[in-house]
């Protein structure tokens, strides 16, 4: 537009040019005609006033011819003619006495022109082209007038410049008459025919100022109206221009503000739509035609309802059916069949300065994510639910166990050497121990707590996590586990390893189904080279590789290209959220890995996960089972110890193990009772071991009160599980120890033997 208006008033400026140049070129026109006008009226003027001249010169000349001539007395002007000297009469004498000599027509009006050029200095001339007197003798310019009357001229005239002065002359024949036959009948002219001319020259200077005055009155008169005309032209220019220019900006925000609106509403990620009184489109924004992948051509035209709801009909439940359209407002959520999305709409009408509806604006915004989001959010809720829930049951759980395990080791105290209830007590103490390593693998998953990456032993996270699916899927599934334990460290989350083991096994065994299948996990230490991670975010070199390998139906192409994507899941409603595969590429992509599929419909698919490692691992290879420890002595001391638990089995179990030891054993199974008994002499005890969860008082609060009265004194924390306390807490409370039950006899025996040596 820019450059259309630069155009614009390009071409105005050369109008203007042409219309200023024409301007000029007519007035100048008008100025030369007048002055050629005015020019031929000096010349006219002039003509008139010589012709007048001449004409009375002529007459008296005429007049003297009529009368045969004059007499005028002889001197020294006036003398005999001796051209005349033929005639008679040519010299007369008065009677008294005067000499008069006779006086032709053509010598009067010569005596005549020398007094009229010496009185007024108009100067005549009679000449002839066969003059008889040398005086007679034409010039140039009397020789072509004289020429020019043979022709059939009846004039000459001719406006010439002498000196300073501007002359006129003027010129007429002299045609033979009846009575100048008597002169001239010598040289044989006849009647009629032309005998020479008369000229005149006078000055017309006068007549030549009054010109030059009228000149610089209307040249004045022309600029002036030139200046007019340029100024309107200038005037012309610069209002048009301006309003050129004006308009050109008017039109620039016109269209700066159309193209804003344009590109806000293409911007606007929301479906929009400007519908008319019939909901037909009119209008759509970008999102519109991306999301239906379709153009405006075939959207404009066409209903809402049979673009949302694929429907031939206005939806029923549409409150434009029911009321006017122009207060008409609503909003709702709508559900496309056809594509299985959910929309948030809202529609309102425009209307123009005089409130009559112009066109229906109409809102939809997917919330497909959104209805999804809030399915996975009341999951998670569940699940936290779950989390908190399985926390209390770890609580409870644990205190069972050490319930077993501390009866088991008493038991084993008490049985004689060599004794054959010894191997079936430590298979007790083996369950135990597997039932604790469970629910510490389960509340280590479900444990809500920011994620942070630290260097991991990669194959001992991975066989924590396989255990824990051992106990979660169905013994039809045969997990297989190849796990080599030089794998090195890797940086990562923990609970992120266990979800990305979760995942994998929970899709392997979705995709087996309920038959009889095969889950196979292997961990190897690789090397990659730089082409193999040319298009990765993953660095060359060290690496681990995690495959799980299930013997399913597999993937189809069309799904492979998904599986990836947040919430796409093949399985039924209810069976998935789509989440799993989405979240396990977000952990390995923070990991600085990748994953990598391999699938044969029918046969089975294969995840890849690969990861950076740190560096290698040190030490010798770790065992891959529990070994019962050689019985050795277990340390002993003499101290007092005040044991708080609220569960009756764990304090007598504790007591009876610490007093074999030859501790001093005050046990309390009320909080509140144990700070009685403490206040009543706080220097009565050496050492404290208390439960945390229990009523009316918990141990970190029966810790802190203790801690009032005697802040030297060591204390041992002990839970089942606990999110509300964690051993940070404790330690900065001041407690010295924080313990997860159950604890084995020796854990119990080494640790308050540790307290108790490091207060000494």
């Amino acid at each position: 537009m820019q450059n259309s208006t630069s155009v614009g008033i390009k071409q105005l400026r050369l109008w203007c040019a042409a219309a200023v140049l024409s301007w000029s070129l007519l007035l100048t026109g008008s100025l030369s005609l007048y002055v050629k006008h005015e020019w031929q009226s000096v010349e006219f003027i002039g003509k008139k006033i010589g012709l007048t001249a001449v004409n009375k010169d002529y007459i008296y000349e005429l007049w003297n011819a009529h009368n045969g001539g004059i007499y005028a007395p002889v001197n020294d002007k006036n003398q005999p003619n001796p051209y005349l000297i033929g005639f008679t009469d040519r010299d007369i004498v008065t009677p008294s006495g005067k000499k008069l000599t006779l006086i032709n027509p053509a010598h009067m009006t010569r005596q005549a022109y020398q007094l009229e050029q010496e009185i007024y200095g108009i100067g005549g001339h009679i000449t002839s082209l066969d003059a008889v007197r040398p005086e007679n003798t034409p010039d140039d310019w009397e020789k072509a007038a004289l020429l020019s009357f043979t022709q059939g001229e009846k004039e000459a005239s001719v406006v010439m410049k002498q000196g300073d002065k501007t002359l006129m002359r003027v010129m007429m024949p002299a045609i033979t008459q009846e009575t100048c036959i008597q002169c001239h009948m010598r040289k044989g002219d006849q009647v009629g025919d032309i005998r020479g001319g008369i000229s005149i020259t006078f000055p017309i200077d006068g007549i030549i100022e009054l010109f030059h005055k009228q000149f610089k009155t209307s040249a004045l008169y022309h600029l002036l109206i030139y200046l007019i005309g340029i100024t309107g032209l200038v005037l012309f220019y610069v209002q048009t221009s301006r309003q050129m220019k004006k308009r050109a900006a008017i039109e620039k925000q016109l269209r700066r503000q159309t193209e804003e609106w344009q590109n806000t509403f293409d911007a606007i990620p929301d479906i929009i739509t400007l519908q008319d009184s019939e909901m037909r489109i009119i209008r759509a924004n970008r999102a519109t035609y991306e999301f239906f992948q379709t153009t405006s051509e075939e959207i404009i035209g066409t209903t809402c309802y049979s673009l949302f709801q694929q429907g031939a009909t206005i939806c029923p439940s549409c409150p434009g059916v029911h009321s006017r359209l122009d207060d008409y407002q609503h909003c709702s959520t709508l559900e496309h069949k056809f594509l299985e999305n959910f929309f948030h709409i809202c529609s309102a009408p425009v209307l123009d300065e005089q409130g009559q509806f112009q066109y229906l604006v109409y809102i939809a915004r997917d919330i497909t994510d959104k209805k999804k989001l809030e399915e996975e959010l009341f999951q998670a809720r569940k699940m936290e639910a779950i989390g908190t829930l399985a926390g209390g049951i770890a609580h409870d759980f644990n205190n069972i166990l050490a319930a077993i395990l501390g009866y088991t080791e008493i038991i084993k105290l008490s049985l004689p050497a060599a004794s054959p209830l010894e191997n079936d007590l430590n298979q007790i103490v083996l369950a135990g121990n597997r039932a604790t390593d469970l629910i510490k693998q389960i509340l280590t998953f479900s444990r809500k707590k920011k994620q942070q990456k630290k260097e991991l032993e990669i194959d001992q996270t991975v066989k924590e996590a396989v255990k824990m699916m051992r106990s979660s899927l169905p013994t039809t599934i045969d997990i297989q586990e190849d796990i080599d334990e030089q794998c090195g460290i890797v940086l990562a989350d923990r609970t992120n390893i266990h979800q990305i083991i979760l995942n994998l096994f929970t899709n392997g065994f979705h995709a087996i189904g309920n038959k009889q299948g095969t889950l196979k996990i292997s961990l190897k230490p690789i090397t990659l080279s730089p082409e193999r991670v040319a298009d990765r975010p993953m660095p060359p070199g060290s690496s681990v590789k995690l495959t799980v390998q299930d013997n399913g139906q597999g993937i189809d192409k069309i799904t492979m290209s998904r599986i990836f994507d947040p919430y796409f899941t093949t399985k039924e409603q209810g069976a998935g959220t789509g989440l799993g595969l989405a979240v396990i590429h977000g952990i390995v992509e923070d990991c600085n890995g990748f994953i990598e599929v391999e699938s044969v419909t029918g046969q089975g698919t294969a995840f890849h996960v690969y990861l950076p490692t740190q560096h290698k691992k040190t030490g010798g290879k770790r065992q891959g089972k529990r070994q019962e420890i050689p019985h050795t002595p277990l340390p002993e001391g003499s101290e007092r110890i005040l044991f708080v638990d609220d569960e009756v089995d764990i304090t007598h179990i504790n007591r009876s193990l610490l007093s074999s030891l030859g501790y001093k054993v005050t046990i309390a199974t009320q909080s509140l009772k144990a700070l009685e008994i403490f206040q009543q002499d706080p220097n009565a005890f050496d050492l404290l071991i208390t439960d945390h969860t229990m009523p009316k008082l918990t141990g970190s609060d029966l810790a802190r009160s203790v801690l009032q009265l005697r802040p030297d004194l060591p204390i041992i924390l002990c839970t089942g599980y606990t999110a509300a306390f964690s051993e940070q807490e404790a330690l900065e409370l001041g407690i010295k120890k924080y313990l997860i039950k159950p604890l084995s006899t020796k854990e119990l025996a080494k640790i308050v033997r540790e307290v108790l040596d490091n207060e000494a």
